[in-house]
């Protein structure tokens, strides 16, 4: 407990990393686990070593708990969260499955993010957001003073939040010796092109990449190495070699040709290549070129300077070769013990880390182990029992909609579109959902939760367009927002994703909603426990036009009707849920009910006039017609005479858009996915003359 300052949680378990970095901790002073249980799937680089548990001054029983369990997958349990807490003062972490959000909300000690560097278009945050919410960030804010963004390149944290740049630490990337073994040993005497590229027949990554360089370089003398998990019909695609055999080539072949054009990312091979004093071509705007410091005789423009390049060194242009070999020397520098290891002590010094490590006194150090054992029913093994609250709680609004959109520029009336990148202003957090994908954002977890600037009072409707995956698929869903909890039902395909208004009478203001995600399920080789897609979310108020005000501002109303054989439903619609593609005569209804909203009410004596069919065990069966709070039931035949429509009366003493039909038997056709029932061919209404609708009550 006393040592705890001096010991690392180093949880990567990184294959290539493992053999330098470790070691180097080790020789700056510091004890080192490293977890023994890994992934077993999409966790391809990852490797486990005992050796280190040597230098671990804590107790056998300690340690042996410490080895059985998963840092990656599994949530801490309240006696991890306990020894770690005890005798660790230091955590290295990556973002995958769970292991950063446990470390974020359950570890006391300084935290170290360790950053190797993403594609062009991706960053830290947007991985972190994807994998946990906002919430995350939000947390991190809240313990910066002991989080470290440990950047493997010293400029990682450019396309970062400023979070990640104020709390940077650079901790370069280093090889192990064994890497320098063939230091400058380079023959080049088989005049062939190295190329690494592995997964050809399996990673459309990949495959895009391979069939790149064979359009482009095909022709020249080559060889592929990378592991293949199919087959590739190509006699030059090595796939996977031994260690020996990589190094023979990287010593004997006669440049290594490199295509990537990533900033912030670099495999190994160009790095290994460089060590060897192999020729390496290589593309400007990469990382590679940013770590050459200026070297510039291997470096390109184009697939042409490329293959210029490349041709001369086919053909054994010494001057070219040497020159080249000379350029990139710094490159290999850069992954050296004498430059990491310096770098290393001089960050942690420079920049505060080996500060925050001095011990605390004995007296301290038992006071604070007694508080947290006696916490532990409660605060899960830390010494406090919710150490993240202030910094996740939600926004306290004041404001109404109106006044957000004067002080934001928008309120929920206007709406989240769940495809863009950033959630609008009005908007505090959206927690429990992944990064934008285009379309919209998938759910991660049990509930989403989305906390606005302003508050949502009496009556107000809220429309939500969303898709369903797997389980969560035409069962309730809950939305709740204050005291009021209404559902929902989706459907998996996005074709049918026309959306849904729930409405509530909020008896007290709120400004947080609330979905409960009854199934969330974990796809294969993702982190994620899907529930819902969601697409759109928007507030507007009850709808209070008349037919006739309608027809005045919309051109016409449920009074004009209906034709489902339309390509375009009437303006007067808002949504319609339930209802297959158009077809030539109409539509189907697809599941359990056929929902419409339209844009202005129905009220007094009303009739619906529905020209629609049956099919199969629903004809002959009544559907019931609900419109407010009044039901109907409709016999549903067969077919129809022209002309002849089905009616049902209503008399309304409360305005009500919503008609609902609920289909007796959904049924699925041979040859169909769907389950239908109702055949719409058209809808209109009509005013009755209040006795009858009486009558008809």
């Amino acid at each position: 407990m006393i040592s705890k300052n001096k010991r690392f949680l180093w949880l990567l378990n990184h294959r290539t990393l493992m053999p330098y970095e470790a070691p180097l901790i080790r020789r700056l002073g510091f004890e080192i686990f490293i977890p023994k249980v890994i992934p077993k799937t999409n966790f391809r680089s990852a490797a486990v070593d005992f050796s280190h548990d040597e230098s671990l001054t804590i107790p056998p029983g300690v340690l042996e708990k410490l080895n059985q369990f998963n840092f990656y997958e599994d949530a801490w349990t309240p006696e991890i969260v306990t020894l770690v807490n005890r005798y660790f003062g230091t955590v290295f972490i990556i973002p995958h499955a769970r292991q950063t959000l446990e470390a974020v909300q359950n570890f006391e000690g300084q935290i170290v993010f360790r950053a190797f560097g993403l594609d062009n278009e991706q960053s830290y945050k947007k991985v972190l957001e994807n994998l946990h919410g906002p919430l995350l960030l939000r947390m991190i804010e809240g313990i910066k003073h002991r989080f470290w963004f440990g950047e493997g390149y010293d400029h990682l944290h450019e396309c970062e939040d400023p979070l990640f740049e104020e709390r940077s630490l650079y901790l370069p990337i280093g090889v192990p010796d064994s890497f320098f073994a063939d230091a400058n040993k380079w023959t080049g005497k088989d005049r062939k092109i190295l190329f690494v590229c592995p997964f050809v027949g399996s990673n459309p990554y990949y495959t895009e990449i391979y069939e790149r360089f064979k359009n482009n370089f095909g022709d020249l003398p080559h060889v592929i190495v990378g592991a293949q998990d199919v087959p590739v019909s190509d006699p030059h695609v090595a796939g996977f070699v031994s260690d020996d055999e990589l190094k023979r080539l990287y010593l004997e072949c006669a440049v290594l040709y490199y295509p990537s054009t990533e900033l912030r990312h670099v495999h190994y091979s160009p790095i290994e290549a460089a060590i060897n004093g192999m020729p390496i071509v290589f593309f400007e705007n990469s990382l590679l070129s940013r770590m050459s410091r200026g070297a510039t005789k291997g470096r390109v423009s184009s697939i042409a300077e490329a293959r210029q390049i490349i041709e001369r060194i086919l053909v054994d242009d010494a001057a070219l070769i040497a020159e080249i070999r000379e350029d990139q020397r710094e490159i290999a520098y850069h992954f050296s013990d004498a430059y990491c290891s310096e770098t290393w002590r001089t960050q942690m010094h420079s920049r505060g880390f080996i500060q925050t490590l001095s011990g605390s006194s004995i007296v301290s150090t038992l006071l604070k182990e007694a508080t947290r054992s006696a916490l532990k029913p409660l605060a899960h093994g830390r010494t406090r029992i919710d150490p993240h609250r202030r910094a996740i709680q939600p926004f306290k609004a004041t404001l109404d909609a109106a006044q957000a959109r004067q002080a934001f520029g928008s309120s929920l009336y206007e709406g989240i579109d769940f495809s863009r990148a950033v959630f609008p202003a009005m908007v505090d957090y959206v927690s429990g959902v992944s990064a934008g994908e285009g379309w919209g954002r998938w759910s991660n977890g049990d509930k989403v939760s989305i906390v606005l600037k302003h508050l949502l009072q009496g009556k107000v409707r809220i429309f939500i367009r969303a898709i369903a995956y797997g389980d969560n698929a035409g069962v309730p869903l809950p939305m709740k927002v204050g005291g009021q909890t209404k559902t929902f039902q989706l459907s998996a395909r996005e074709d049918e994703a026309s959306g849904t208004w729930l409405h509530f009478e909020l008896k007290k203001p709120s400004n947080v909603i609330e979905i409960e995600i009854p199934h969330p399920t974990r796809p294969s080789l993702d982190g994620r426990a899907l529930g819902i897609g969601l697409i759109e979310l928007r507030a507007a108020d009850p709808v209070t036009l008349s037919a006739e005000q309608a027809r005045k501002t919309l051109g016409a109303s449920l009074v004009e009707g209906i034709d489902f054989s339309a390509p375009e439903l009437p303006a007067f619609v808002d949504v319609v849920e339930g209802l297959g593609g158009v077809e030539p005569w109409g539509r189907w209804s697809v599941g359990e009910q056929v929902r419409f909203e339209l844009n202005h009410t129905l009220e007094g004596p009303v009739r619906l006039l529905l020209r629609g069919v049956g099919f199969g065990p629903n004809v002959g069966a009544g559907a019931a017609v609900t419109v407010g709070h009044q039901v109907r039931f409709m016999p549903l035949p067969a077919s129809l005479a022209d002309g002849e429509e089905l009616a049902v009366d209503f008399d309304l003493s409360v305005p009500s858009n919503v008609i609902e039909f609920k289909v007796p038997h959904p049924s699925q056709p041979e040859g169909d996915d769907r389950r239908i029932g109702i055949g719409f061919f058209g809808l209109r209404s009509a005013q009755i003359p209040a006795a009858i609708a009486k009558v008809s009550a």
